[in-house]
């Protein structure tokens, strides 16, 4: 029989292609997805595609699930490389066990230079760095993406400055539409031995941004200490969170799963170890905070993707939320932990081994050709790796043998490999339909949730109908506010009154969450959802309801997740076989145009 390895390697490609024949079973893509919804400072209606200044986190969510990449920024910069260049839009610091929100604080005009970055020391060694941007036309978002942090700004319009978070906010209605504007800004470099070395904070820092609401569970704060215990400084705790995250908790990277930052969503992803950037970068301020760390989260975009005149393009599934921790001497320092998306900044990294360009952990050729009593690989591979299939082809205490002819491949396994197959073909005409379910039952569902979690449900319910008017051939639109979509799904839908109200009920619950200064989630949202799907499918004809049912436009989705998951298992695979002792520091390295 076949060993086990070769075996799952044999799945492996059986479920290659299924893969590829997928797409031939799925709906065509007809249209965008509701990108945001806009608002924020501003006035007028909220333009698609923003990162609302309001909740950030929702838009951040819906970019990242765009159908198109398109272009938001672009920028052309000194700097060295990119891989640092995150353009930050705000910085969200107040949890209160609901949500992460940005604190109100006192704006004033924009000075000719900022000031010294809090807590930045003259013996950090930083680099200063131009960087010109220009937004999209159709780009709208009231807070100026920069480099952080920004010494000073050139743009023309009325931009008022914040300092505390050193943003830009746009005044009576401006926004970034069309804008092009200069920002300098500095790089800025500590050693990992300045960031261990690093002083306590501020008292009157440290309590405001280590502030954890009571209904945090305990096992966050336990879940912290077990992660980084044995660390001598609040560096190597931070390290660790951010390495447990990315490499070795055994997380997923998954943008399908509700966008919440509450003390319930935060206790659901520890669980469930499956989420995107919003909950790897909340969960580890709060697990930091809980530690004593001062932490916020910032939200903005990854580096982007260099183009060959030069330029670097930032599309919106370049959006993206990360954390920033405060260490005295340096200020607020830039950590990674959501795994493959953006770059892992280099002081988080361990120092290469001095000495001779070899690997010392790999043997010389006479030393390969000799008997060796050391572990096999599946014996001293760690835990992670074998999760992987990364630790060889050889079971300890296995002998290999060269000439021994190999089992034919419809033997053993291999046969119920090859019945696998089949049944997967034969399932593949149901996917779109099983899929599509799935997603409506976890979106309307109860289980797990409380009274702090009724705004993810909100917009979780607020998504399902912008998805079922998408089967039905209404595509979302990416330029409209709830209220608007709703109208326009009543009026394309011919929806009877009904399930007219339910609709606007729902838009109205939204922008309650979204834009209230005490939000109140609408309640009944299932029932709302269930007279919606049932005005929509009423006027519509036997083959638009077959198509709804059998293949709904918006189970395109399935194709977004599988292609974000066998990129990462490609990337993982493909890094452990060229580079075995560096394995865990590429898994977590940018591919291109990916953020969140």
């Amino acid at each position: 029989a076949p060993p086990p390895i070769r075996t799952g390697r044999r799945i492996g490609v059986v479920a290659l292609g299924v893969a590829l024949v997928v797409p031939l079973a799925l709906p065509a893509l007809d249209g965008g997805l509701l990108a945001g919804t806009g608002g924020g400072s501003g006035s007028g209606p909220g333009g698609g595609g923003t990162i609302s200044a309001v909740n950030p986190l929702v838009s951040l969510q819906d970019n990242l699930n765009q159908p198109e990449d398109r272009e938001a920024l672009s920028y052309r910069t000194n700097a060295p490389d990119t891989q640092n260049m995150y353009l930050r839009i705000m910085a969200l610091d107040k949890f209160d066990g609901t949500s992460w929100r940005f604190s109100q604080r006192s704006i004033e005009d924009v000075p000719d230079e900022f000031p010294t970055p809090q807590g930045l020391d003259s013996d950090v060694r930083t680099t200063e760095v131009t960087t010109s941007i220009s937004a999209a036309p159709w780009y709208r978002q009231d807070y100026l993406p920069m480099p952080y942090p920004a010494t000073k700004v050139d743009i023309d319009g009325r931009w008022r400055y914040e300092p505390t978070g050193r943003t830009l906010v746009g005044e009576n209605g401006q926004s970034t539409r069309g804008e092009r504007y200069e920002v300098s800004s500095l790089l800025v470099e500590p050693t990992r031995e300045q960031l261990a070395a690093a002083p306590p904070a501020p008292p009157a820092l440290r309590r405001e941004y280590t502030q954890v609401p009571r209904s945090l569970p305990a096992v966050v704060k336990e879940t912290a200490e077990e992660v980084t215990a044995g660390s001598a400084n609040d560096y190597e705790r931070a390290v660790k969170l951010q390495d447990w995250f990315a490499v070795d908790g055994g997380f997923t990277y998954d943008v399908q799963v509700d966008s919440g930052t509450g003390v319930t969503a935060i206790t659901r992803f520890l669980k469930n170890k499956e989420g995107f950037c919003v909950h790897f970068s909340f969960t580890m301020a709060a697990m930091a905070r809980t530690l004593g760390i001062p932490a916020r989260v910032a939200v903005g975009f990854t580096p982007g993707t260099a183009q060959s005149d030069g330029t670097v393009s930032v599309g919106l599934r370049d959006a993206h939320a990360w954390p920033e921790l405060y260490f005295e001497g340096v200020g607020w320092t830039r950590f990674e932990p959501t795994p493959s998306r953006g770059s892992t900044p280099d002081y988080t990294r361990p120092e290469a081994p001095s000495g001779s360009a070899s690997d010392p952990q790999l043997p010389d050729a006479t030393a390969s050709a000799a008997p060796s009593t050391e572990p096999s690989a599946s014996q001293s591979c760690d835990a992670q790796a074998r999760r992987l299939d990364g630790c060889g082809t050889v079971a300890p205490g296995a002998a290999v043998t060269p000439d021994e002819p190999e089992s034919p491949w419809w033997s053993g396994m291999g046969l119920a490999a090859l019945v696998l197959a089949v049944v997967l073909l034969l399932l593949l005409p149901l996917l779109p339909l099983l899929r599509r379910e799935r997603v409506r039952a976890r979106r309307l569902g109860s289980a797990g949730r409380t009274e702090a979690d009724l705004a993810a449900r909100t917009l979780a319910a607020w998504r399902e109908i912008t998805d079922t008017a998408w089967d039905y051939g209404i595509p979302p639109d990416d330029s409209r506010t709830p209220r608007k979509a709703a109208e326009r799904i009543v009026r394309e839908g011919r929806l009877e009154p009904a399930a007219a109200q339910a609709a606007h009920r729902l838009a109205d619950a939204v922008e309650q969450v979204l834009y209230a200064p005490v939000p109140r989630p609408g309640t009944g949202l299932a029932e709302d959802v269930r007279l919606v799907h049932e005005g929509l499918r009423a006027p519509a004809g036997r083959a638009a309801r077959l198509r709804a049912l059998l293949a709904p436009r918006s189970s395109i989705r399935v194709m977004w997740a599988l292609s974000e998951r066998w990129s990462v298992l490609t990337d993982r695979w493909t890094a452990h076989r060229l580079h075995p002792s560096r394995w865990a520091d590429t898994i977590r390295r940018r591919p291109s145009r990916q953020g969140g």
